[in-house]
């Protein structure tokens, strides 16, 4: 912010008109240095949320809020003469700190810094810009690989701003699973290479905002500031350049977002200036997370109310986004990180906690703005049709957000590759779970997971199995939907249990550490055995039509399972032998899919050879083939 501008903020608009600029020039330097030094101590004293807004947007309404000491008290009015600019009301709120300015902006207004006349008691200017809507979403492809990391657990890049003076947690201790370890995004930065080498095509960060909570605050789930980067994991500017890498890199952008609660941290809680933002009971309720007492035909509303407006957690006080004016303010944080991440979709937190009508007005209104974003919502449900709720088939793109983090597949292939066959267990667990996408519009981009943050390491699910960890990897990398892979997956990392433990660090990130992830020196044989295996079936399915394409499968017999994907140029078969013996499978069950072929390729192994009339699939073994 110029000189300027700042002493617009400051001083009456009767001063200004005698203030010419070059008396600035001739002003004793002293005085120059205390008016510099008042107004930044001013800039700090005032904070406008959102921060900034945007011209060429669908919605050309704008709901800013004010916060200074005293405002409500020094000003009861508000204007502006910027063209294409009014002004529509200035309210008081529940807290003499806060006011709410509710604005127009019309269409055709460009992008300029507008002047805020504020008036009563005092007088005041305020500079506020609206920069140009740019963002332009590439939607994610079922070719896509995301990859999920926690910036507090993966690289610290920058040691210096692992502790922040004024921060209640000041704690910073590695041997500790639920302090802060000092991953950052500086540290992000410098392992995007890596990253990229493995084949993944997105990048997910767990939320990087302002956590300032006095312990557990490195997960991010509980914000106390939504336009702020945390100073522990760096600034805006480290933020925006960490975008600029990966865009130079050509990976697509998810946003992490939380609308279901807060940090009690937040103005928000602390303050109150809204009136029933918070849902609050007679004594602390937690939240039953039983997302079914909402389509339950017998459940208590007790329960329903219990499950919606109950806390996630003793610091994290639930948000009542029925609120029109903070539902306004959630969805503008929603648009203002879109904007300013220029990001390619949205993973929305606990998506069944918040109040329905309000997660449907959210995502009818980015979808408006953003048609080619990708939206798709955290649902821990435990069966196919409490999942589905959320995303009902009767309703179209434009009315209700279509896909969903698909804990269901998450499931299922934990059977698949863990279990003995049976007729609904093991491989035929995932076959019927696949059969039940009939309830979605579009199960080809759900996201899906072996594990995630929250979940115990799958390499421990499975017993520490090799050889069914890279069968697990071929499946999800062919399934439909879009893959999702947690940091430390293609290294084995294998902890379970408490959170904390589960979202250990990435070996290699700290400068101390004694060996180094990040590089096939650092991992051990089995390590790179399947970093080899992700990264090439990763490469490979960039550049294959089939997997953007269509699914067929076939129901499992003798503990086998065959599916296809396809587009109307590429085939791909799969074939997982679930049992511990080879099988012999006789190809002319496939004919539907295989009739006018004669070749196929290994993709792990690159050997083509023409089609048999039979396949030999060794025990617990994957065969993926191009069908040429």
């Amino acid at each position: 912010m110029g000189l300027f501008v700042l002493i617009e903020s400051v001083f009456p608009a009767d001063f200004l008109k005698t203030f010419h600029p070059q008396r600035i020039l001739t002003m004793n330097k002293f005085f120059i240095l205390f008016l510099v030094l008042g107004l930044q101590s001013f800039a700090q004293q005032t904070e406008i949320f959102p921060p900034n807004w945007f011209v060429g947007l669908q919605d050309t309404t704008l709901q800013l809020i004010i916060k200074q000491k005293d405002i409500a008290l020094n000003f009861d009015v508000a204007q502006t003469n910027s063209k294409g600019v009014t002004v529509q009301s200035f309210k008081q709120t529940a807290h003499k700190d806060y006011v709410l300015l509710d604005i127009s902006i019309n269409k055709q207004t460009e992008a300029k810094v507008i002047t805020l006349q504020l008036s009563g008691k005092k007088k005041q200017l305020l500079s506020y810009e609206l920069k140009s809507k740019q963002t332009k979403p590439q939607a994610l492809q079922g070719n896509d690989l995301v990859y999920l990391v926690m910036p507090d657990r993966f690289a610290n890049g920058n040691p210096n701003n692992d502790v922040q003076k004024g921060m209640k947690e000041t704690s910073h201790n590695r041997d500790s699973a639920f302090d802060r370890h000092g991953g950052d995004l500086q540290g992000i930065i410098e392992r995007l290479d890596y990253i990229k080498n493995l084949g993944a095509t997105a990048l997910w960060l767990t939320p990087f905002q302002e956590n300032d909570e006095p312990s557990q605050s490195y997960h991010g789930y509980a914000i106390t500031d939504h336009y702020k980067v945390d100073p522990r994991f760096g600034t805006l500017d480290e933020y925006l350049k960490l975008r600029n890498e990966t865009q130079k890199r050509n990976m697509k952008w998810v946003l992490d977002l939380v609308f279901n609660h807060i940090g009690d941290g937040h103005w928000l809680y602390t303050d109150k200036p809204f009136l029933n933002t918070i849902h609050a009971f007679d004594k602390y309720t937690q939240t039953n997370y039983r997302a079914n007492t909402l389509m339950d035909p017998y459940a208590s509303k007790l329960d329903q109310k219990i499950f919606t407006e109950g806390w996630f957690d003793y610091h994290m006080p639930d948000l009542n986004n029925d609120e029109p004016v903070l539902a306004k303010y959630m969805i503008q944080n929603t648009i203002w990180w879109v904007e300013t991440s220029q990001a390619d979709g949205i993973r929305i937190d606990t998506y069944s906690y918040p109040e329905q009508q309000f997660m449907q007005q959210l995502y009818r209104t980015i979808s408006k703005e953003y048609p080619n974003l990708s939206v798709f919502g955290e649902i821990w449900e435990h069966a196919v049709p409490l999942q589905s709720y959320f995303v009902p088939k009767e309703k179209s793109r434009t009315e209700n957000m279509q896909n969903v983090l698909d804990f269901q597949f998450c499931f299922a292939i934990d059977d698949a590759v863990k279990e003995p066959d049976g007729w609904t267990e093991g491989v035929s667990k995932l076959y019927y779970t696949l059969s039940q996408d009939y309830v979605y519009n579009d199960p080809y981009h759900h996201v899906i997971f072996l594990d995630n943050h929250d979940l115990d390491r799958f390499y421990s699910t499975i017993n520490y199995d090799l050889k069914k960890m890279k069968v697990a990897v071929g499946i999800m990398f062919t399934m439909r939907g879009i893959p999702s892979l947690l940091y430390g997956t293609e290294v084995l990392m294998r902890k379970k249990g408490k959170h904390g433990l589960i979202r250990e660090d990435m070996k290699g990130g700290w400068k101390r550490d004694s060996v180094n992830k990040f590089t096939a020196q650092g991992r051990t044989d089995e390590e790179n055995e399947l970093w080899n295996y992700i990264s090439k079936l990763a490469q490979w399915r960039q550049h294959n039509s089939a997997l953007n394409g269509k699914m067929m499968q076939f129901i499992p017999e003798n503990g086998v399972y065959v599916y296809f994907r396809y587009s109307d140029t590429e085939k791909v078969m799969v074939i997982f032998n679930s049992t511990k013996t080879t099988k012999d499978i006789q190809l002319n069950r496939f004919d539907e899919m295989l009739s006018e072929h004669t070749i196929y390729t290994n993709v792990m192994t690159g050997i083509s050879e023409k089609l048999p009339q039979n396949l030999n699939i060794p025990a617990s073994d994957l065969f993926i083939l191009e069908i040429k």
